[in-house]
């Protein structure tokens, strides 16, 4: 069990690695080892030195190793714990490890493992009550929400401007990857199933966690907000978000699709046309937002974050609308005219707005 255990760390680690890693060297600028004080962007570095990197990657070994100590040591006094607990403990432990000894790559592990704790957790708290899996998501959403706020809190400091890299990165990519998988068939069928069940007002755990996640929300972008941390249209977009993820909790049983068709595929009913159409223009606005932001704050990344979303949403909806209707050779040809049309346009607006980032900071150091 306990080689079980280490060998699928070892998968995530290197999974989450590479991915991290890919990020970083698509949205890193490129004054690579610059020192901080001469580089405005030195917080995409992934390290500020070798040492750095090798440090911060044994102190990473060392939480997943007390992970799996705490595992083996509970299985062999009886098993006293259950795992949610050594998940809550090791996750608490990183976060604060993090913290003291400014260990980032620590941070994002400790993050999804305390998510993940209360997600456990909620799921526990439903057992045997029928309660509606749509408010576990709904807390995993405000999560992301709240790892968003705090994010631009972690902005008052420079010494925590790569932690905030890391709150914001986390929340915008959940609430991203939500929506765009809710805008989808498929996503709409899961929300149909997690619709089903009663309230979650029968549970007075899942109550108090909602309204602690919301009023943790509200308070940490108000006070982001106040601090000039945050726009107003930063803070109306996480306030629209968390009102749009707090409606699919209360959210009644819903009927998403009409009988099968004769064909074999479900067409969507009213009802799902409306969530489709919801889930699309929110999913969409929100791009477009994340690369507003990131003109109005100066932040490259964040611009060609939303860049590659906005261009992976258009080329995705095209296959998911245009597949079935189009004769393929006309289907291709026109995937093809849209990607160089959509990749030409995109690439053309992204430069022109890092050209004016460019140029405004340099006025501003002059």
């Amino acid at each position: 069990m306990i080689y079980d255990i280490l060998f699928y760390l070892f998968f995530l680690v290197v999974v989450i690695g590479i991915i991290v890693r890919i990020f970083f060297s698509l949205f890193r600028h490129k004054n690579k080892g610059t020192h901080p004080a001469d580089d405005k962007e030195w917080y995409l570095q992934l390290a500020l030195s070798k040492e750095d990197s090798l440090s911060q990657f044994f102190f990473l070994l060392s939480f997943f190793f007390l992970g799996v100590t705490l595992i083996a040591f509970n299985r062999d006094i009886g098993g006293p714990f259950y795992w949610r607990t050594i998940l809550l403990v090791t996750s608490v432990i990183g976060l604060a490890g993090a913290y003291r000894f400014k260990a980032l790559y620590v941070l994002p592990f400790s993050l999804i493992g305390l998510a993940s704790w209360w997600g456990a957790q909620a799921a526990e708290w439903m057992q045997g009550k029928d309660i509606k899996a749509s408010a576990i998501f709904a807390g995993l959403m405000f999560a992301a929400l709240l790892f968003y706020s705090l994010g631009h809190l972690h902005e008052k400091e420079m010494k925590w401007k790569r932690f905030s890299l890391v709150y914001l990165f986390l929340g915008i990519i959940s609430v991203t990857a939500a929506l765009f998988f809710l805008s989808t068939k498929p996503g709409l069928s899961s929300l149909e199933d997690m619709a089903k069940g009663s309230s979650f007002f029968g549970s007075w755990q899942m109550i108090l966690s909602l309204f602690l996640f919301l009023a943790a929300i509200v308070g940490t972008a108000l006070c982001a907000m106040d601090k000039k941390l945050m726009s107003p249209f930063e803070f109306s977009a996480v306030l629209l978000l968390t009102f749009l993820f707090g409606a699919i909790a209360l959210l009644p049983q819903q009927s998403m699709f009409l009988l099968y068709h004769y064909s074999g595929n479900q067409d969507l009913s009213g009802t799902g046309i409306l969530w489709a159409i919801i889930f699309n223009f929110v999913l969409f606005f929100e791009l477009l937002g994340l690369i507003f932001s990131g003109y109005l704050r100066q932040e490259a990344w964040l611009i060609n974050l939303g860049a590659f979303f906005l261009f992976l949403l258009i080329i995705v909806k095209y296959f998911d609308w245009f597949f079935t209707f189009l004769d393929k050779s006309v289907f291709f040809i026109g995937a093809g005219i849209l990607l160089f049309a959509v990749g030409w346009f995109m690439e053309k607006g992204r430069r022109y707005m890092i050209s004016n980032i460019k140029t405004q900071s340099q006025k501003i150091s002059q």
